[in-house]
């Protein structure tokens, strides 16, 4: 049988969750099955070398944020055309218009794939929001909406009027033979940074935006040390790094200078999580927080605000708490000191294997894009 030729349009290849997901996700799924191409509709190419690596040439169409000039829309249509698919998937918002766009005008099925939650807190730009909204003349026209999150999903249909009954929550995965406990890796990291084994480490894998809320992590990490003077913490991510004045004040006006390692955006935190003792999240709106599930699978339990899919995501593992310095510095003081803390690692690295692995995840996906196709000959 010929595979299913599939067609994903995405906004950008930059490192954010939303990029890493589908990375992850084209990488399990299976080629027998589905021919995938990617069309990127900027010039963030980041991941690209990735893409490349698992066997897939992104086509670049060179669109510059708040502009469609009428060349470029040219070009995308003709680049998809050329590819000749039996589906276009679209990924993050502009990515699932243009996917619709360019469907009608193939006489293609068009599927979406909503990262997020588009709330107010999310604080989206007023491109993004006119995009979202743009994409209501399409609502008609597409055949699937897979959302990364409940949260997500019923936000979408009760806010944005999309339709509930064509709407399917597809969380995303994660491979547990690169996410896993790591002793070695732990040992490693922390001698390059000079602690011991026993030292309590605390760490936030966030890019440095508002909806992140970094304000909050840190008056927490004041909290907890000045109860456990030894915690050490260390923020992951884009612009976290000593370049970032704003950050650099709030560090030293929480008196956190020397507790607090700035590691800027890692490609390996897969050899970074298994150092750490808790991860937490601050965020104030997220679709399917990565982080989370990351951290749980290399067996660290979390501390979270209860944002988009957090609470089913953690379970019983970790803590969804309040979004106050004294909600997370209470629950990170508690379980730094539980007792159980490994076996709680190990419950959440189990909970993650059971709901989220990517071989599930993928074959999943790759059903409903056959069934999409074959219903349509």
């Amino acid at each position: 049988m010929k595979p299913i030729r599939v067609c994903v349009v995405i906004t950008g290849l930059g490192i954010g969750g939303a990029e890493h997901a589908l990375l992850k996700l084209l990488t399990a799924m299976d080629r027998q099955r589905v021919e995938v191409s990617l069309v990127v509709l900027g010039q963030l190419d980041a991941l690209a070398p990735q893409f490349r690596a698992i066997g897939i040439e992104p086509i670049f169409i060179g669109l510059r944020a708040g502009r469609w000039p009428l060349g470029e829309v040219g070009r995308l249509i003709r680049a998809v055309r050329e590819l000749e698919p039996d589906l276009l998937q679209g990924w993050m918002y502009h990515g699932n218009l243009a996917a619709s766009f360019v469907a009608a005008r193939l006489a293609r099925p068009a599927c979406w794939s909503v990262r997020d939650t588009p709330d107010a807190a999310h604080g989206h730009s007023r491109f993004t929001r006119m995009t979202i909204a743009l994409s209501r003349w399409y609502l008609g026209r597409v055949t699937r909406i897979f959302n990364v999150s409940a949260r997500s999903a019923a936000y979408c249909s009760e806010h944005l009027g999309w339709p509930a009954e064509r709407t399917e929550v597809l969380p995303n995965g994660l491979d547990l033979s690169r996410f896993r406990p790591d002793p070695a890796a732990r040992e490693a990291f922390r001698q390059e940074q000079g602690w011991s084994t026993d030292t309590p480490v605390v760490a936030m894998v966030a890019r440095w935006s508002p909806v992140k809320n970094h304000r909050l992590f840190l008056e927490a990490a004041a909290s907890l040390r000045a109860r456990l003077p030894e915690v050490r913490f260390v923020l992951i991510g884009k612009d976290l790094d000593a370049g970032n004045t704003t950050l650099a004040g709030w560090l030293a006006e929480l008196d956190l200078l020397d507790a607090v390692v700035l590691l800027g955006p890692r490609h390996d935190v897969e050899a970074l999580y298994p150092a750490f003792d808790l991860v937490a999240l601050t965020s104030k709106s997220e679709g399917f927080p990565n982080v989370l599930a990351e951290a749980m699978a290399c067996g660290v339990p979390v501390v979270t605000t209860d944002v988009g899919d957090a609470a089913e995501i953690v379970g019983d593992t970790g803590c969804v708490v309040s979004p106050t310095a004294q909600a997370f510095a209470d629950a990170l003081a508690r379980l730094l000191v539980y007792p159980e803390r490994a076996a709680r690692g190990r419950a959440a690295r189990e909970r993650i294997a059971a709901r989220y692995a990517i071989d599930g995840i993928a074959a999943r996906l790759t059903d409903r894009y056959a069934a999409i196709v074959n219903a349509g000959r």
